[in-house]
C-alpha cells in the first residue's frame, strides 16, 4: 500500500467514527493522521520500515500500529469492523460535497437512506425538506453536488501521483539499456490534477526494458503490452502508459506525449531531433517550458519573443504561511526556524491561527503578543535568518477581522482566510473578502478560493472582483503550495498577474517537512506564466520588509 492508500483508510475510518458519534477528539486525531501521511514527502512504508511511525506528527502509537497492519496485509481489522457497524453505504454519503456525517446519520435514521441513488430520489421527491436543518435550499445543494460528483473527471491531485511516477523514471534510468527516461503528460506540465501517468524512455532494446518493468513491484496489473509500449494499473486506480522508443525518437515522442494537444496543434508537423530544443528550433522558436504547454497563446509568445522568464525553486527566499505548535501545528517556532534556514530560506513567517477558529487551537490577542515576544527573542540567535511575527487572521462573516486594528498593526505579516460560512452565496461571500482585502493591515490572502483537490470545490466567489480589489489596494493573492490544495489555480493566478497583483507562494506548513512543499507551488505558478518579480516571497528581506511596511487597502 502506497501513502494514499493509507491516508484513504484512516480518512474512512474517522468519517465512520463520526456516523457512530464517537468521540470528537478521536474523529479529529485519524483525520490529522491521514492528511499527514497524504502530505509526507517519502513512502510510509520506509517510515514504517525504519521503526519511524510515531515520529511523523499527529501519529502515535496505537494509529502506527494500525498502519502497520495495513502495510503488512493490506488490511486492518479495526476498519473492518467499523464498516460492519455502519449500514452499507452510508458511509458513501459523506463523501457528497456539504452532507457531513452526521447528516448522513440522520438521514439513515429518519428515512432509511443507505445509497447515492436513494438520496437522489428523496431529495427530488422533496423528502429532505422537513428534516432538522433541511430545507429546499439544502435539497438543491445536495442535487446539485450528486450531479458533480457523477461528471466529474475522476482526477486526483498531483501531489498523490507524482512520487510513484517519478519512483517509476526513477527506476528506468537504472536499467543498463535505458539512455534517457522522463515524465510526461499531464504530470510533466504539472497540473494540479491527473488522470493518469505518461512515461517516455529511449533504448535499443525496448523488450529488455519492458520485461524490466513487468517485474516492478511498485508498476501494478499489465491492461495491454506492445513491442514499444506497455500499459499498466497502478495500486491507485491510475492507468500508466510506459513508452520505449530509440534514442533518436525520444526528444520527438517526449514532447508529443508530453502534450497538451492544444499546443501540438499550435505548432504543426514536427521534425525529430536529438533534444526537444532542437525541435522547437526548427520551427522558428525558442524552446518552451512544458508548464506552459496549453495552448494559451504560448506558441504565438515564443514566435513574438514574449515568453516570460518563468519562476525557479531558486528564486523564493522564503516561507510568509507557517504554524507552529501554538495553534495546530505539530512543532516549535525554533524549530520550524532551523527547518526554513536548513532549506536556505531567510526568513520564515510563524502565522498561526487567530481566537475564532477554536477547532484548530487560534491564539487570543495576549498569546499573539507573547509569542512575538518569543520570535523577537529567538531572533536574536540568528545572523542570516529572520523570523516574522504573523497570523492567520480570521474572516469573519461580515469581512471583518478577528483580530483588533491596533493587534495588526503590530505584526511584521497579517495573512487573512476563510474557514467558515462557506456556503454563503457569491455576492455576500465576495463583498465578505473583498471587505477583508480593504483593511490596511492586511497583506495576504491566504488559499483564496478554499478549495481541497478531490474533496472540496471552492466556495461561490466572483473572483475577477477579488482580484480587482487587490489591484486596487496592494493585497497580495496566495498560491497554496499544499499539494492538496494549490489555491489559486493557474487561471486564478494568472488572471491576478496579468491586473499586476502580487503573488505569495506559501506552504501553510504545519510540521517542519511540509517547508519542503514550496516546489509544488512553484510548479502552479510557472504555469500561471509567473515570473519572479510577480512573487513577494522572492524578494530579499529588506525589500520584503519595505513592502510589508507599506499600509494595503
Amino acid at each position: 500500500m502506497n501513502n494514499l492508500d493509507v491516508a484513504r483508510a484512516l480518512y474512512e475510518i474517522a468519517d465512520l467514527l463520526e456516523l457512530k458519534d464517537e468521540d470528537g477528539f478521536k474523529v479529529r486525531a485519524y483525520r490529522k493522521a491521514a492528511q499527514a501521511i497524504e502530505l509526507l514527502l517519502e513512502g510510509v512504508d520506509e517510515v514504517a520500515r525504519r521503526g519511524a511511525l510515531t515520529s511523523i506528527p499527529g501519529i502515535g502509537k496505537a494509529i502506527a500500529e494500525k498502519v502497520t497492519e495495513l502495510l503488512r496485509t493490506g488490511h486492518l481489522a479495526y476498519l473492518d469492523d467499523l464498516r460492519r457497524a455502519v449500514p452499507p453505504g452510508v458511509g458513501e454519503m459523506t463523501r457528497v460535497p456539504g452532507l457531513g456525517a452526521k447528516t448522513a446519520a440522520l438521514l439513515y435514521s429518519r428515512l432509511g437512506i443507505n445509497s447515492l441513488d436513494r438520496l437522489e430520489l428523496a431529495a427530488r421527491q422533496h423528502e429532505l425538506r422537513d428534516l432538522p436543518g433541511m430545507g429546499p435550499k439544502k435539497e438543491a445543494a445536495i442535487l446539485d453536488a450528486l450531479a458533480k460528483m457523477r461528471t466529474r473527471n475522476e482526477r486526483i491531485p498531483i501531489g498523490s501521483v507524482r512520487p510513484l511516477a517519478e519512483a517509476l523514471a526513477g527506476y528506468l534510468r537504472l536499467h543498463p539499456a535505458v539512455t534517457q527516461a522522463d515524465l510526461a503528460g499531464s504530470i510533466r506540465r504539472r497540473e494540479d490534477t491527473v488522470a493518469d501517468i505518461d512515461l517516455v524512455a529511449a533504448s535499443d532494446a525496448p523488450a529488455d526494458v519492458i520485461a524490466y518493468i513487468k517485474r516492478l513491484e511498485i508498476a501494478g496489473d499489465v491492461v495491454s503490452e506492445a513491442p514499444d509500449r506497455i500499459e499498466l494499473m497502478t495500486s491507485l486506480g491510475r492507468r500508466m502508459d510506459v513508452r520505449v522508443v530509440p534514442p533518436g525518437r525520444y526528444a520527438l515522442t517526449l514532447l508529443e506525449t508530453t502534450g497538451s494537444r492544444a499546443h501540438l496543434e499550435a505548432l504543426g508537423p514536427l521534425t525529430p531531433a536529438p533534444t526537444e530544443a532542437e525541435i522547437y528550433a526548427g520551427k522558428g522558436l525558442p524552446y518552451i517550458e512544458p508548464e506552459l504547454r496549453e495552448g494559451r497563446g504560448e506558441v504565438e509568445a515564443a514566435r513574438d519573443g514574449r515568453l516570460p522568464h518563468l519562476l525557479t525553486e531558486r528564486d523564493l527566499k522564503g516561507d510568509l504561511h507557517a504554524h507552529t505548535h501554538a495553534s495546530d501545528g505539530h512543532a516549535t517556532a525554533l524549530e520550524m526556524a532551523e527547518a526554513a534556514r536548513a532549506l536556505g530560506h531567510q526568513y520564515l513567517a510563524i502565522c498561526d491561527h487567530s481566537q475564532s477558529l477554536v477547532i484548530a487551537g487560534g491564539l487570543k490577542p495576549e498569546q499573539v503578543r507573547m509569542q512575538g515576544a518569543e520570535l523577537r527573542r529567538l531572533n536574536q540567535g540568528f545572523t542570516d535568518f529572520r523570523l516574522l511575527r504573523g497570523s492567520e487572521v480570521d474572516i469573519l462573516r461580515d469581512g471583518s477581522l478577528d483580530f483588533p486594528d491596533e493587534l495588526l498593526r503590530d505584526l511584521d505579516v497579517v495573512v487573512a482566510s476563510i474557514h467558515s460560512l462557506m456556503k454563503l452565496d457569491e455576492e455576500t461571500q465576495t463583498e465578505r473578502l473583498v471587505q477583508a482585502i480593504k483593511n490596511p493591515h492586511v497583506d495576504i490572502i491566504a488559499h483564496p478560493t478554499g478549495r481541497v483537490l478531490g474533496r472540496r470545490d471552492p466556495y461561490a466567489l466572483n473572483i475577477e472582483r477579488v482580484v480587482d480589489a487587490c489591484a486596487r489596494t496592494g493585497t497580495a493573492l496566495e498560491i497554496s503550495a499544499s499539494p492538496a490544495r494549490l489555491d489559486l489555480s493557474d487561471i486564478h493566478a494568472r488572471l491576478a498577474k496579468q491586473r499586476g497583483v502580487k503573488l505569495s507562494i506559501d506552504t501553510d506548513a504545519h510540521t517542519t517537512h511540509e517547508l519542503e512543499l514550496l516546489p509544488h507551488g512553484v510548479g502552479q505558478a510557472r504555469r500561471a506564466w509567473v515570473e519572479a518579480g510577480d512573487v513577494v516571497n522572492a524578494m530579499d528581506l529588506a525589500p520584503l520588509l519595505a513592502w510589508l511596511a507599506k499600509e494595503k487597502g
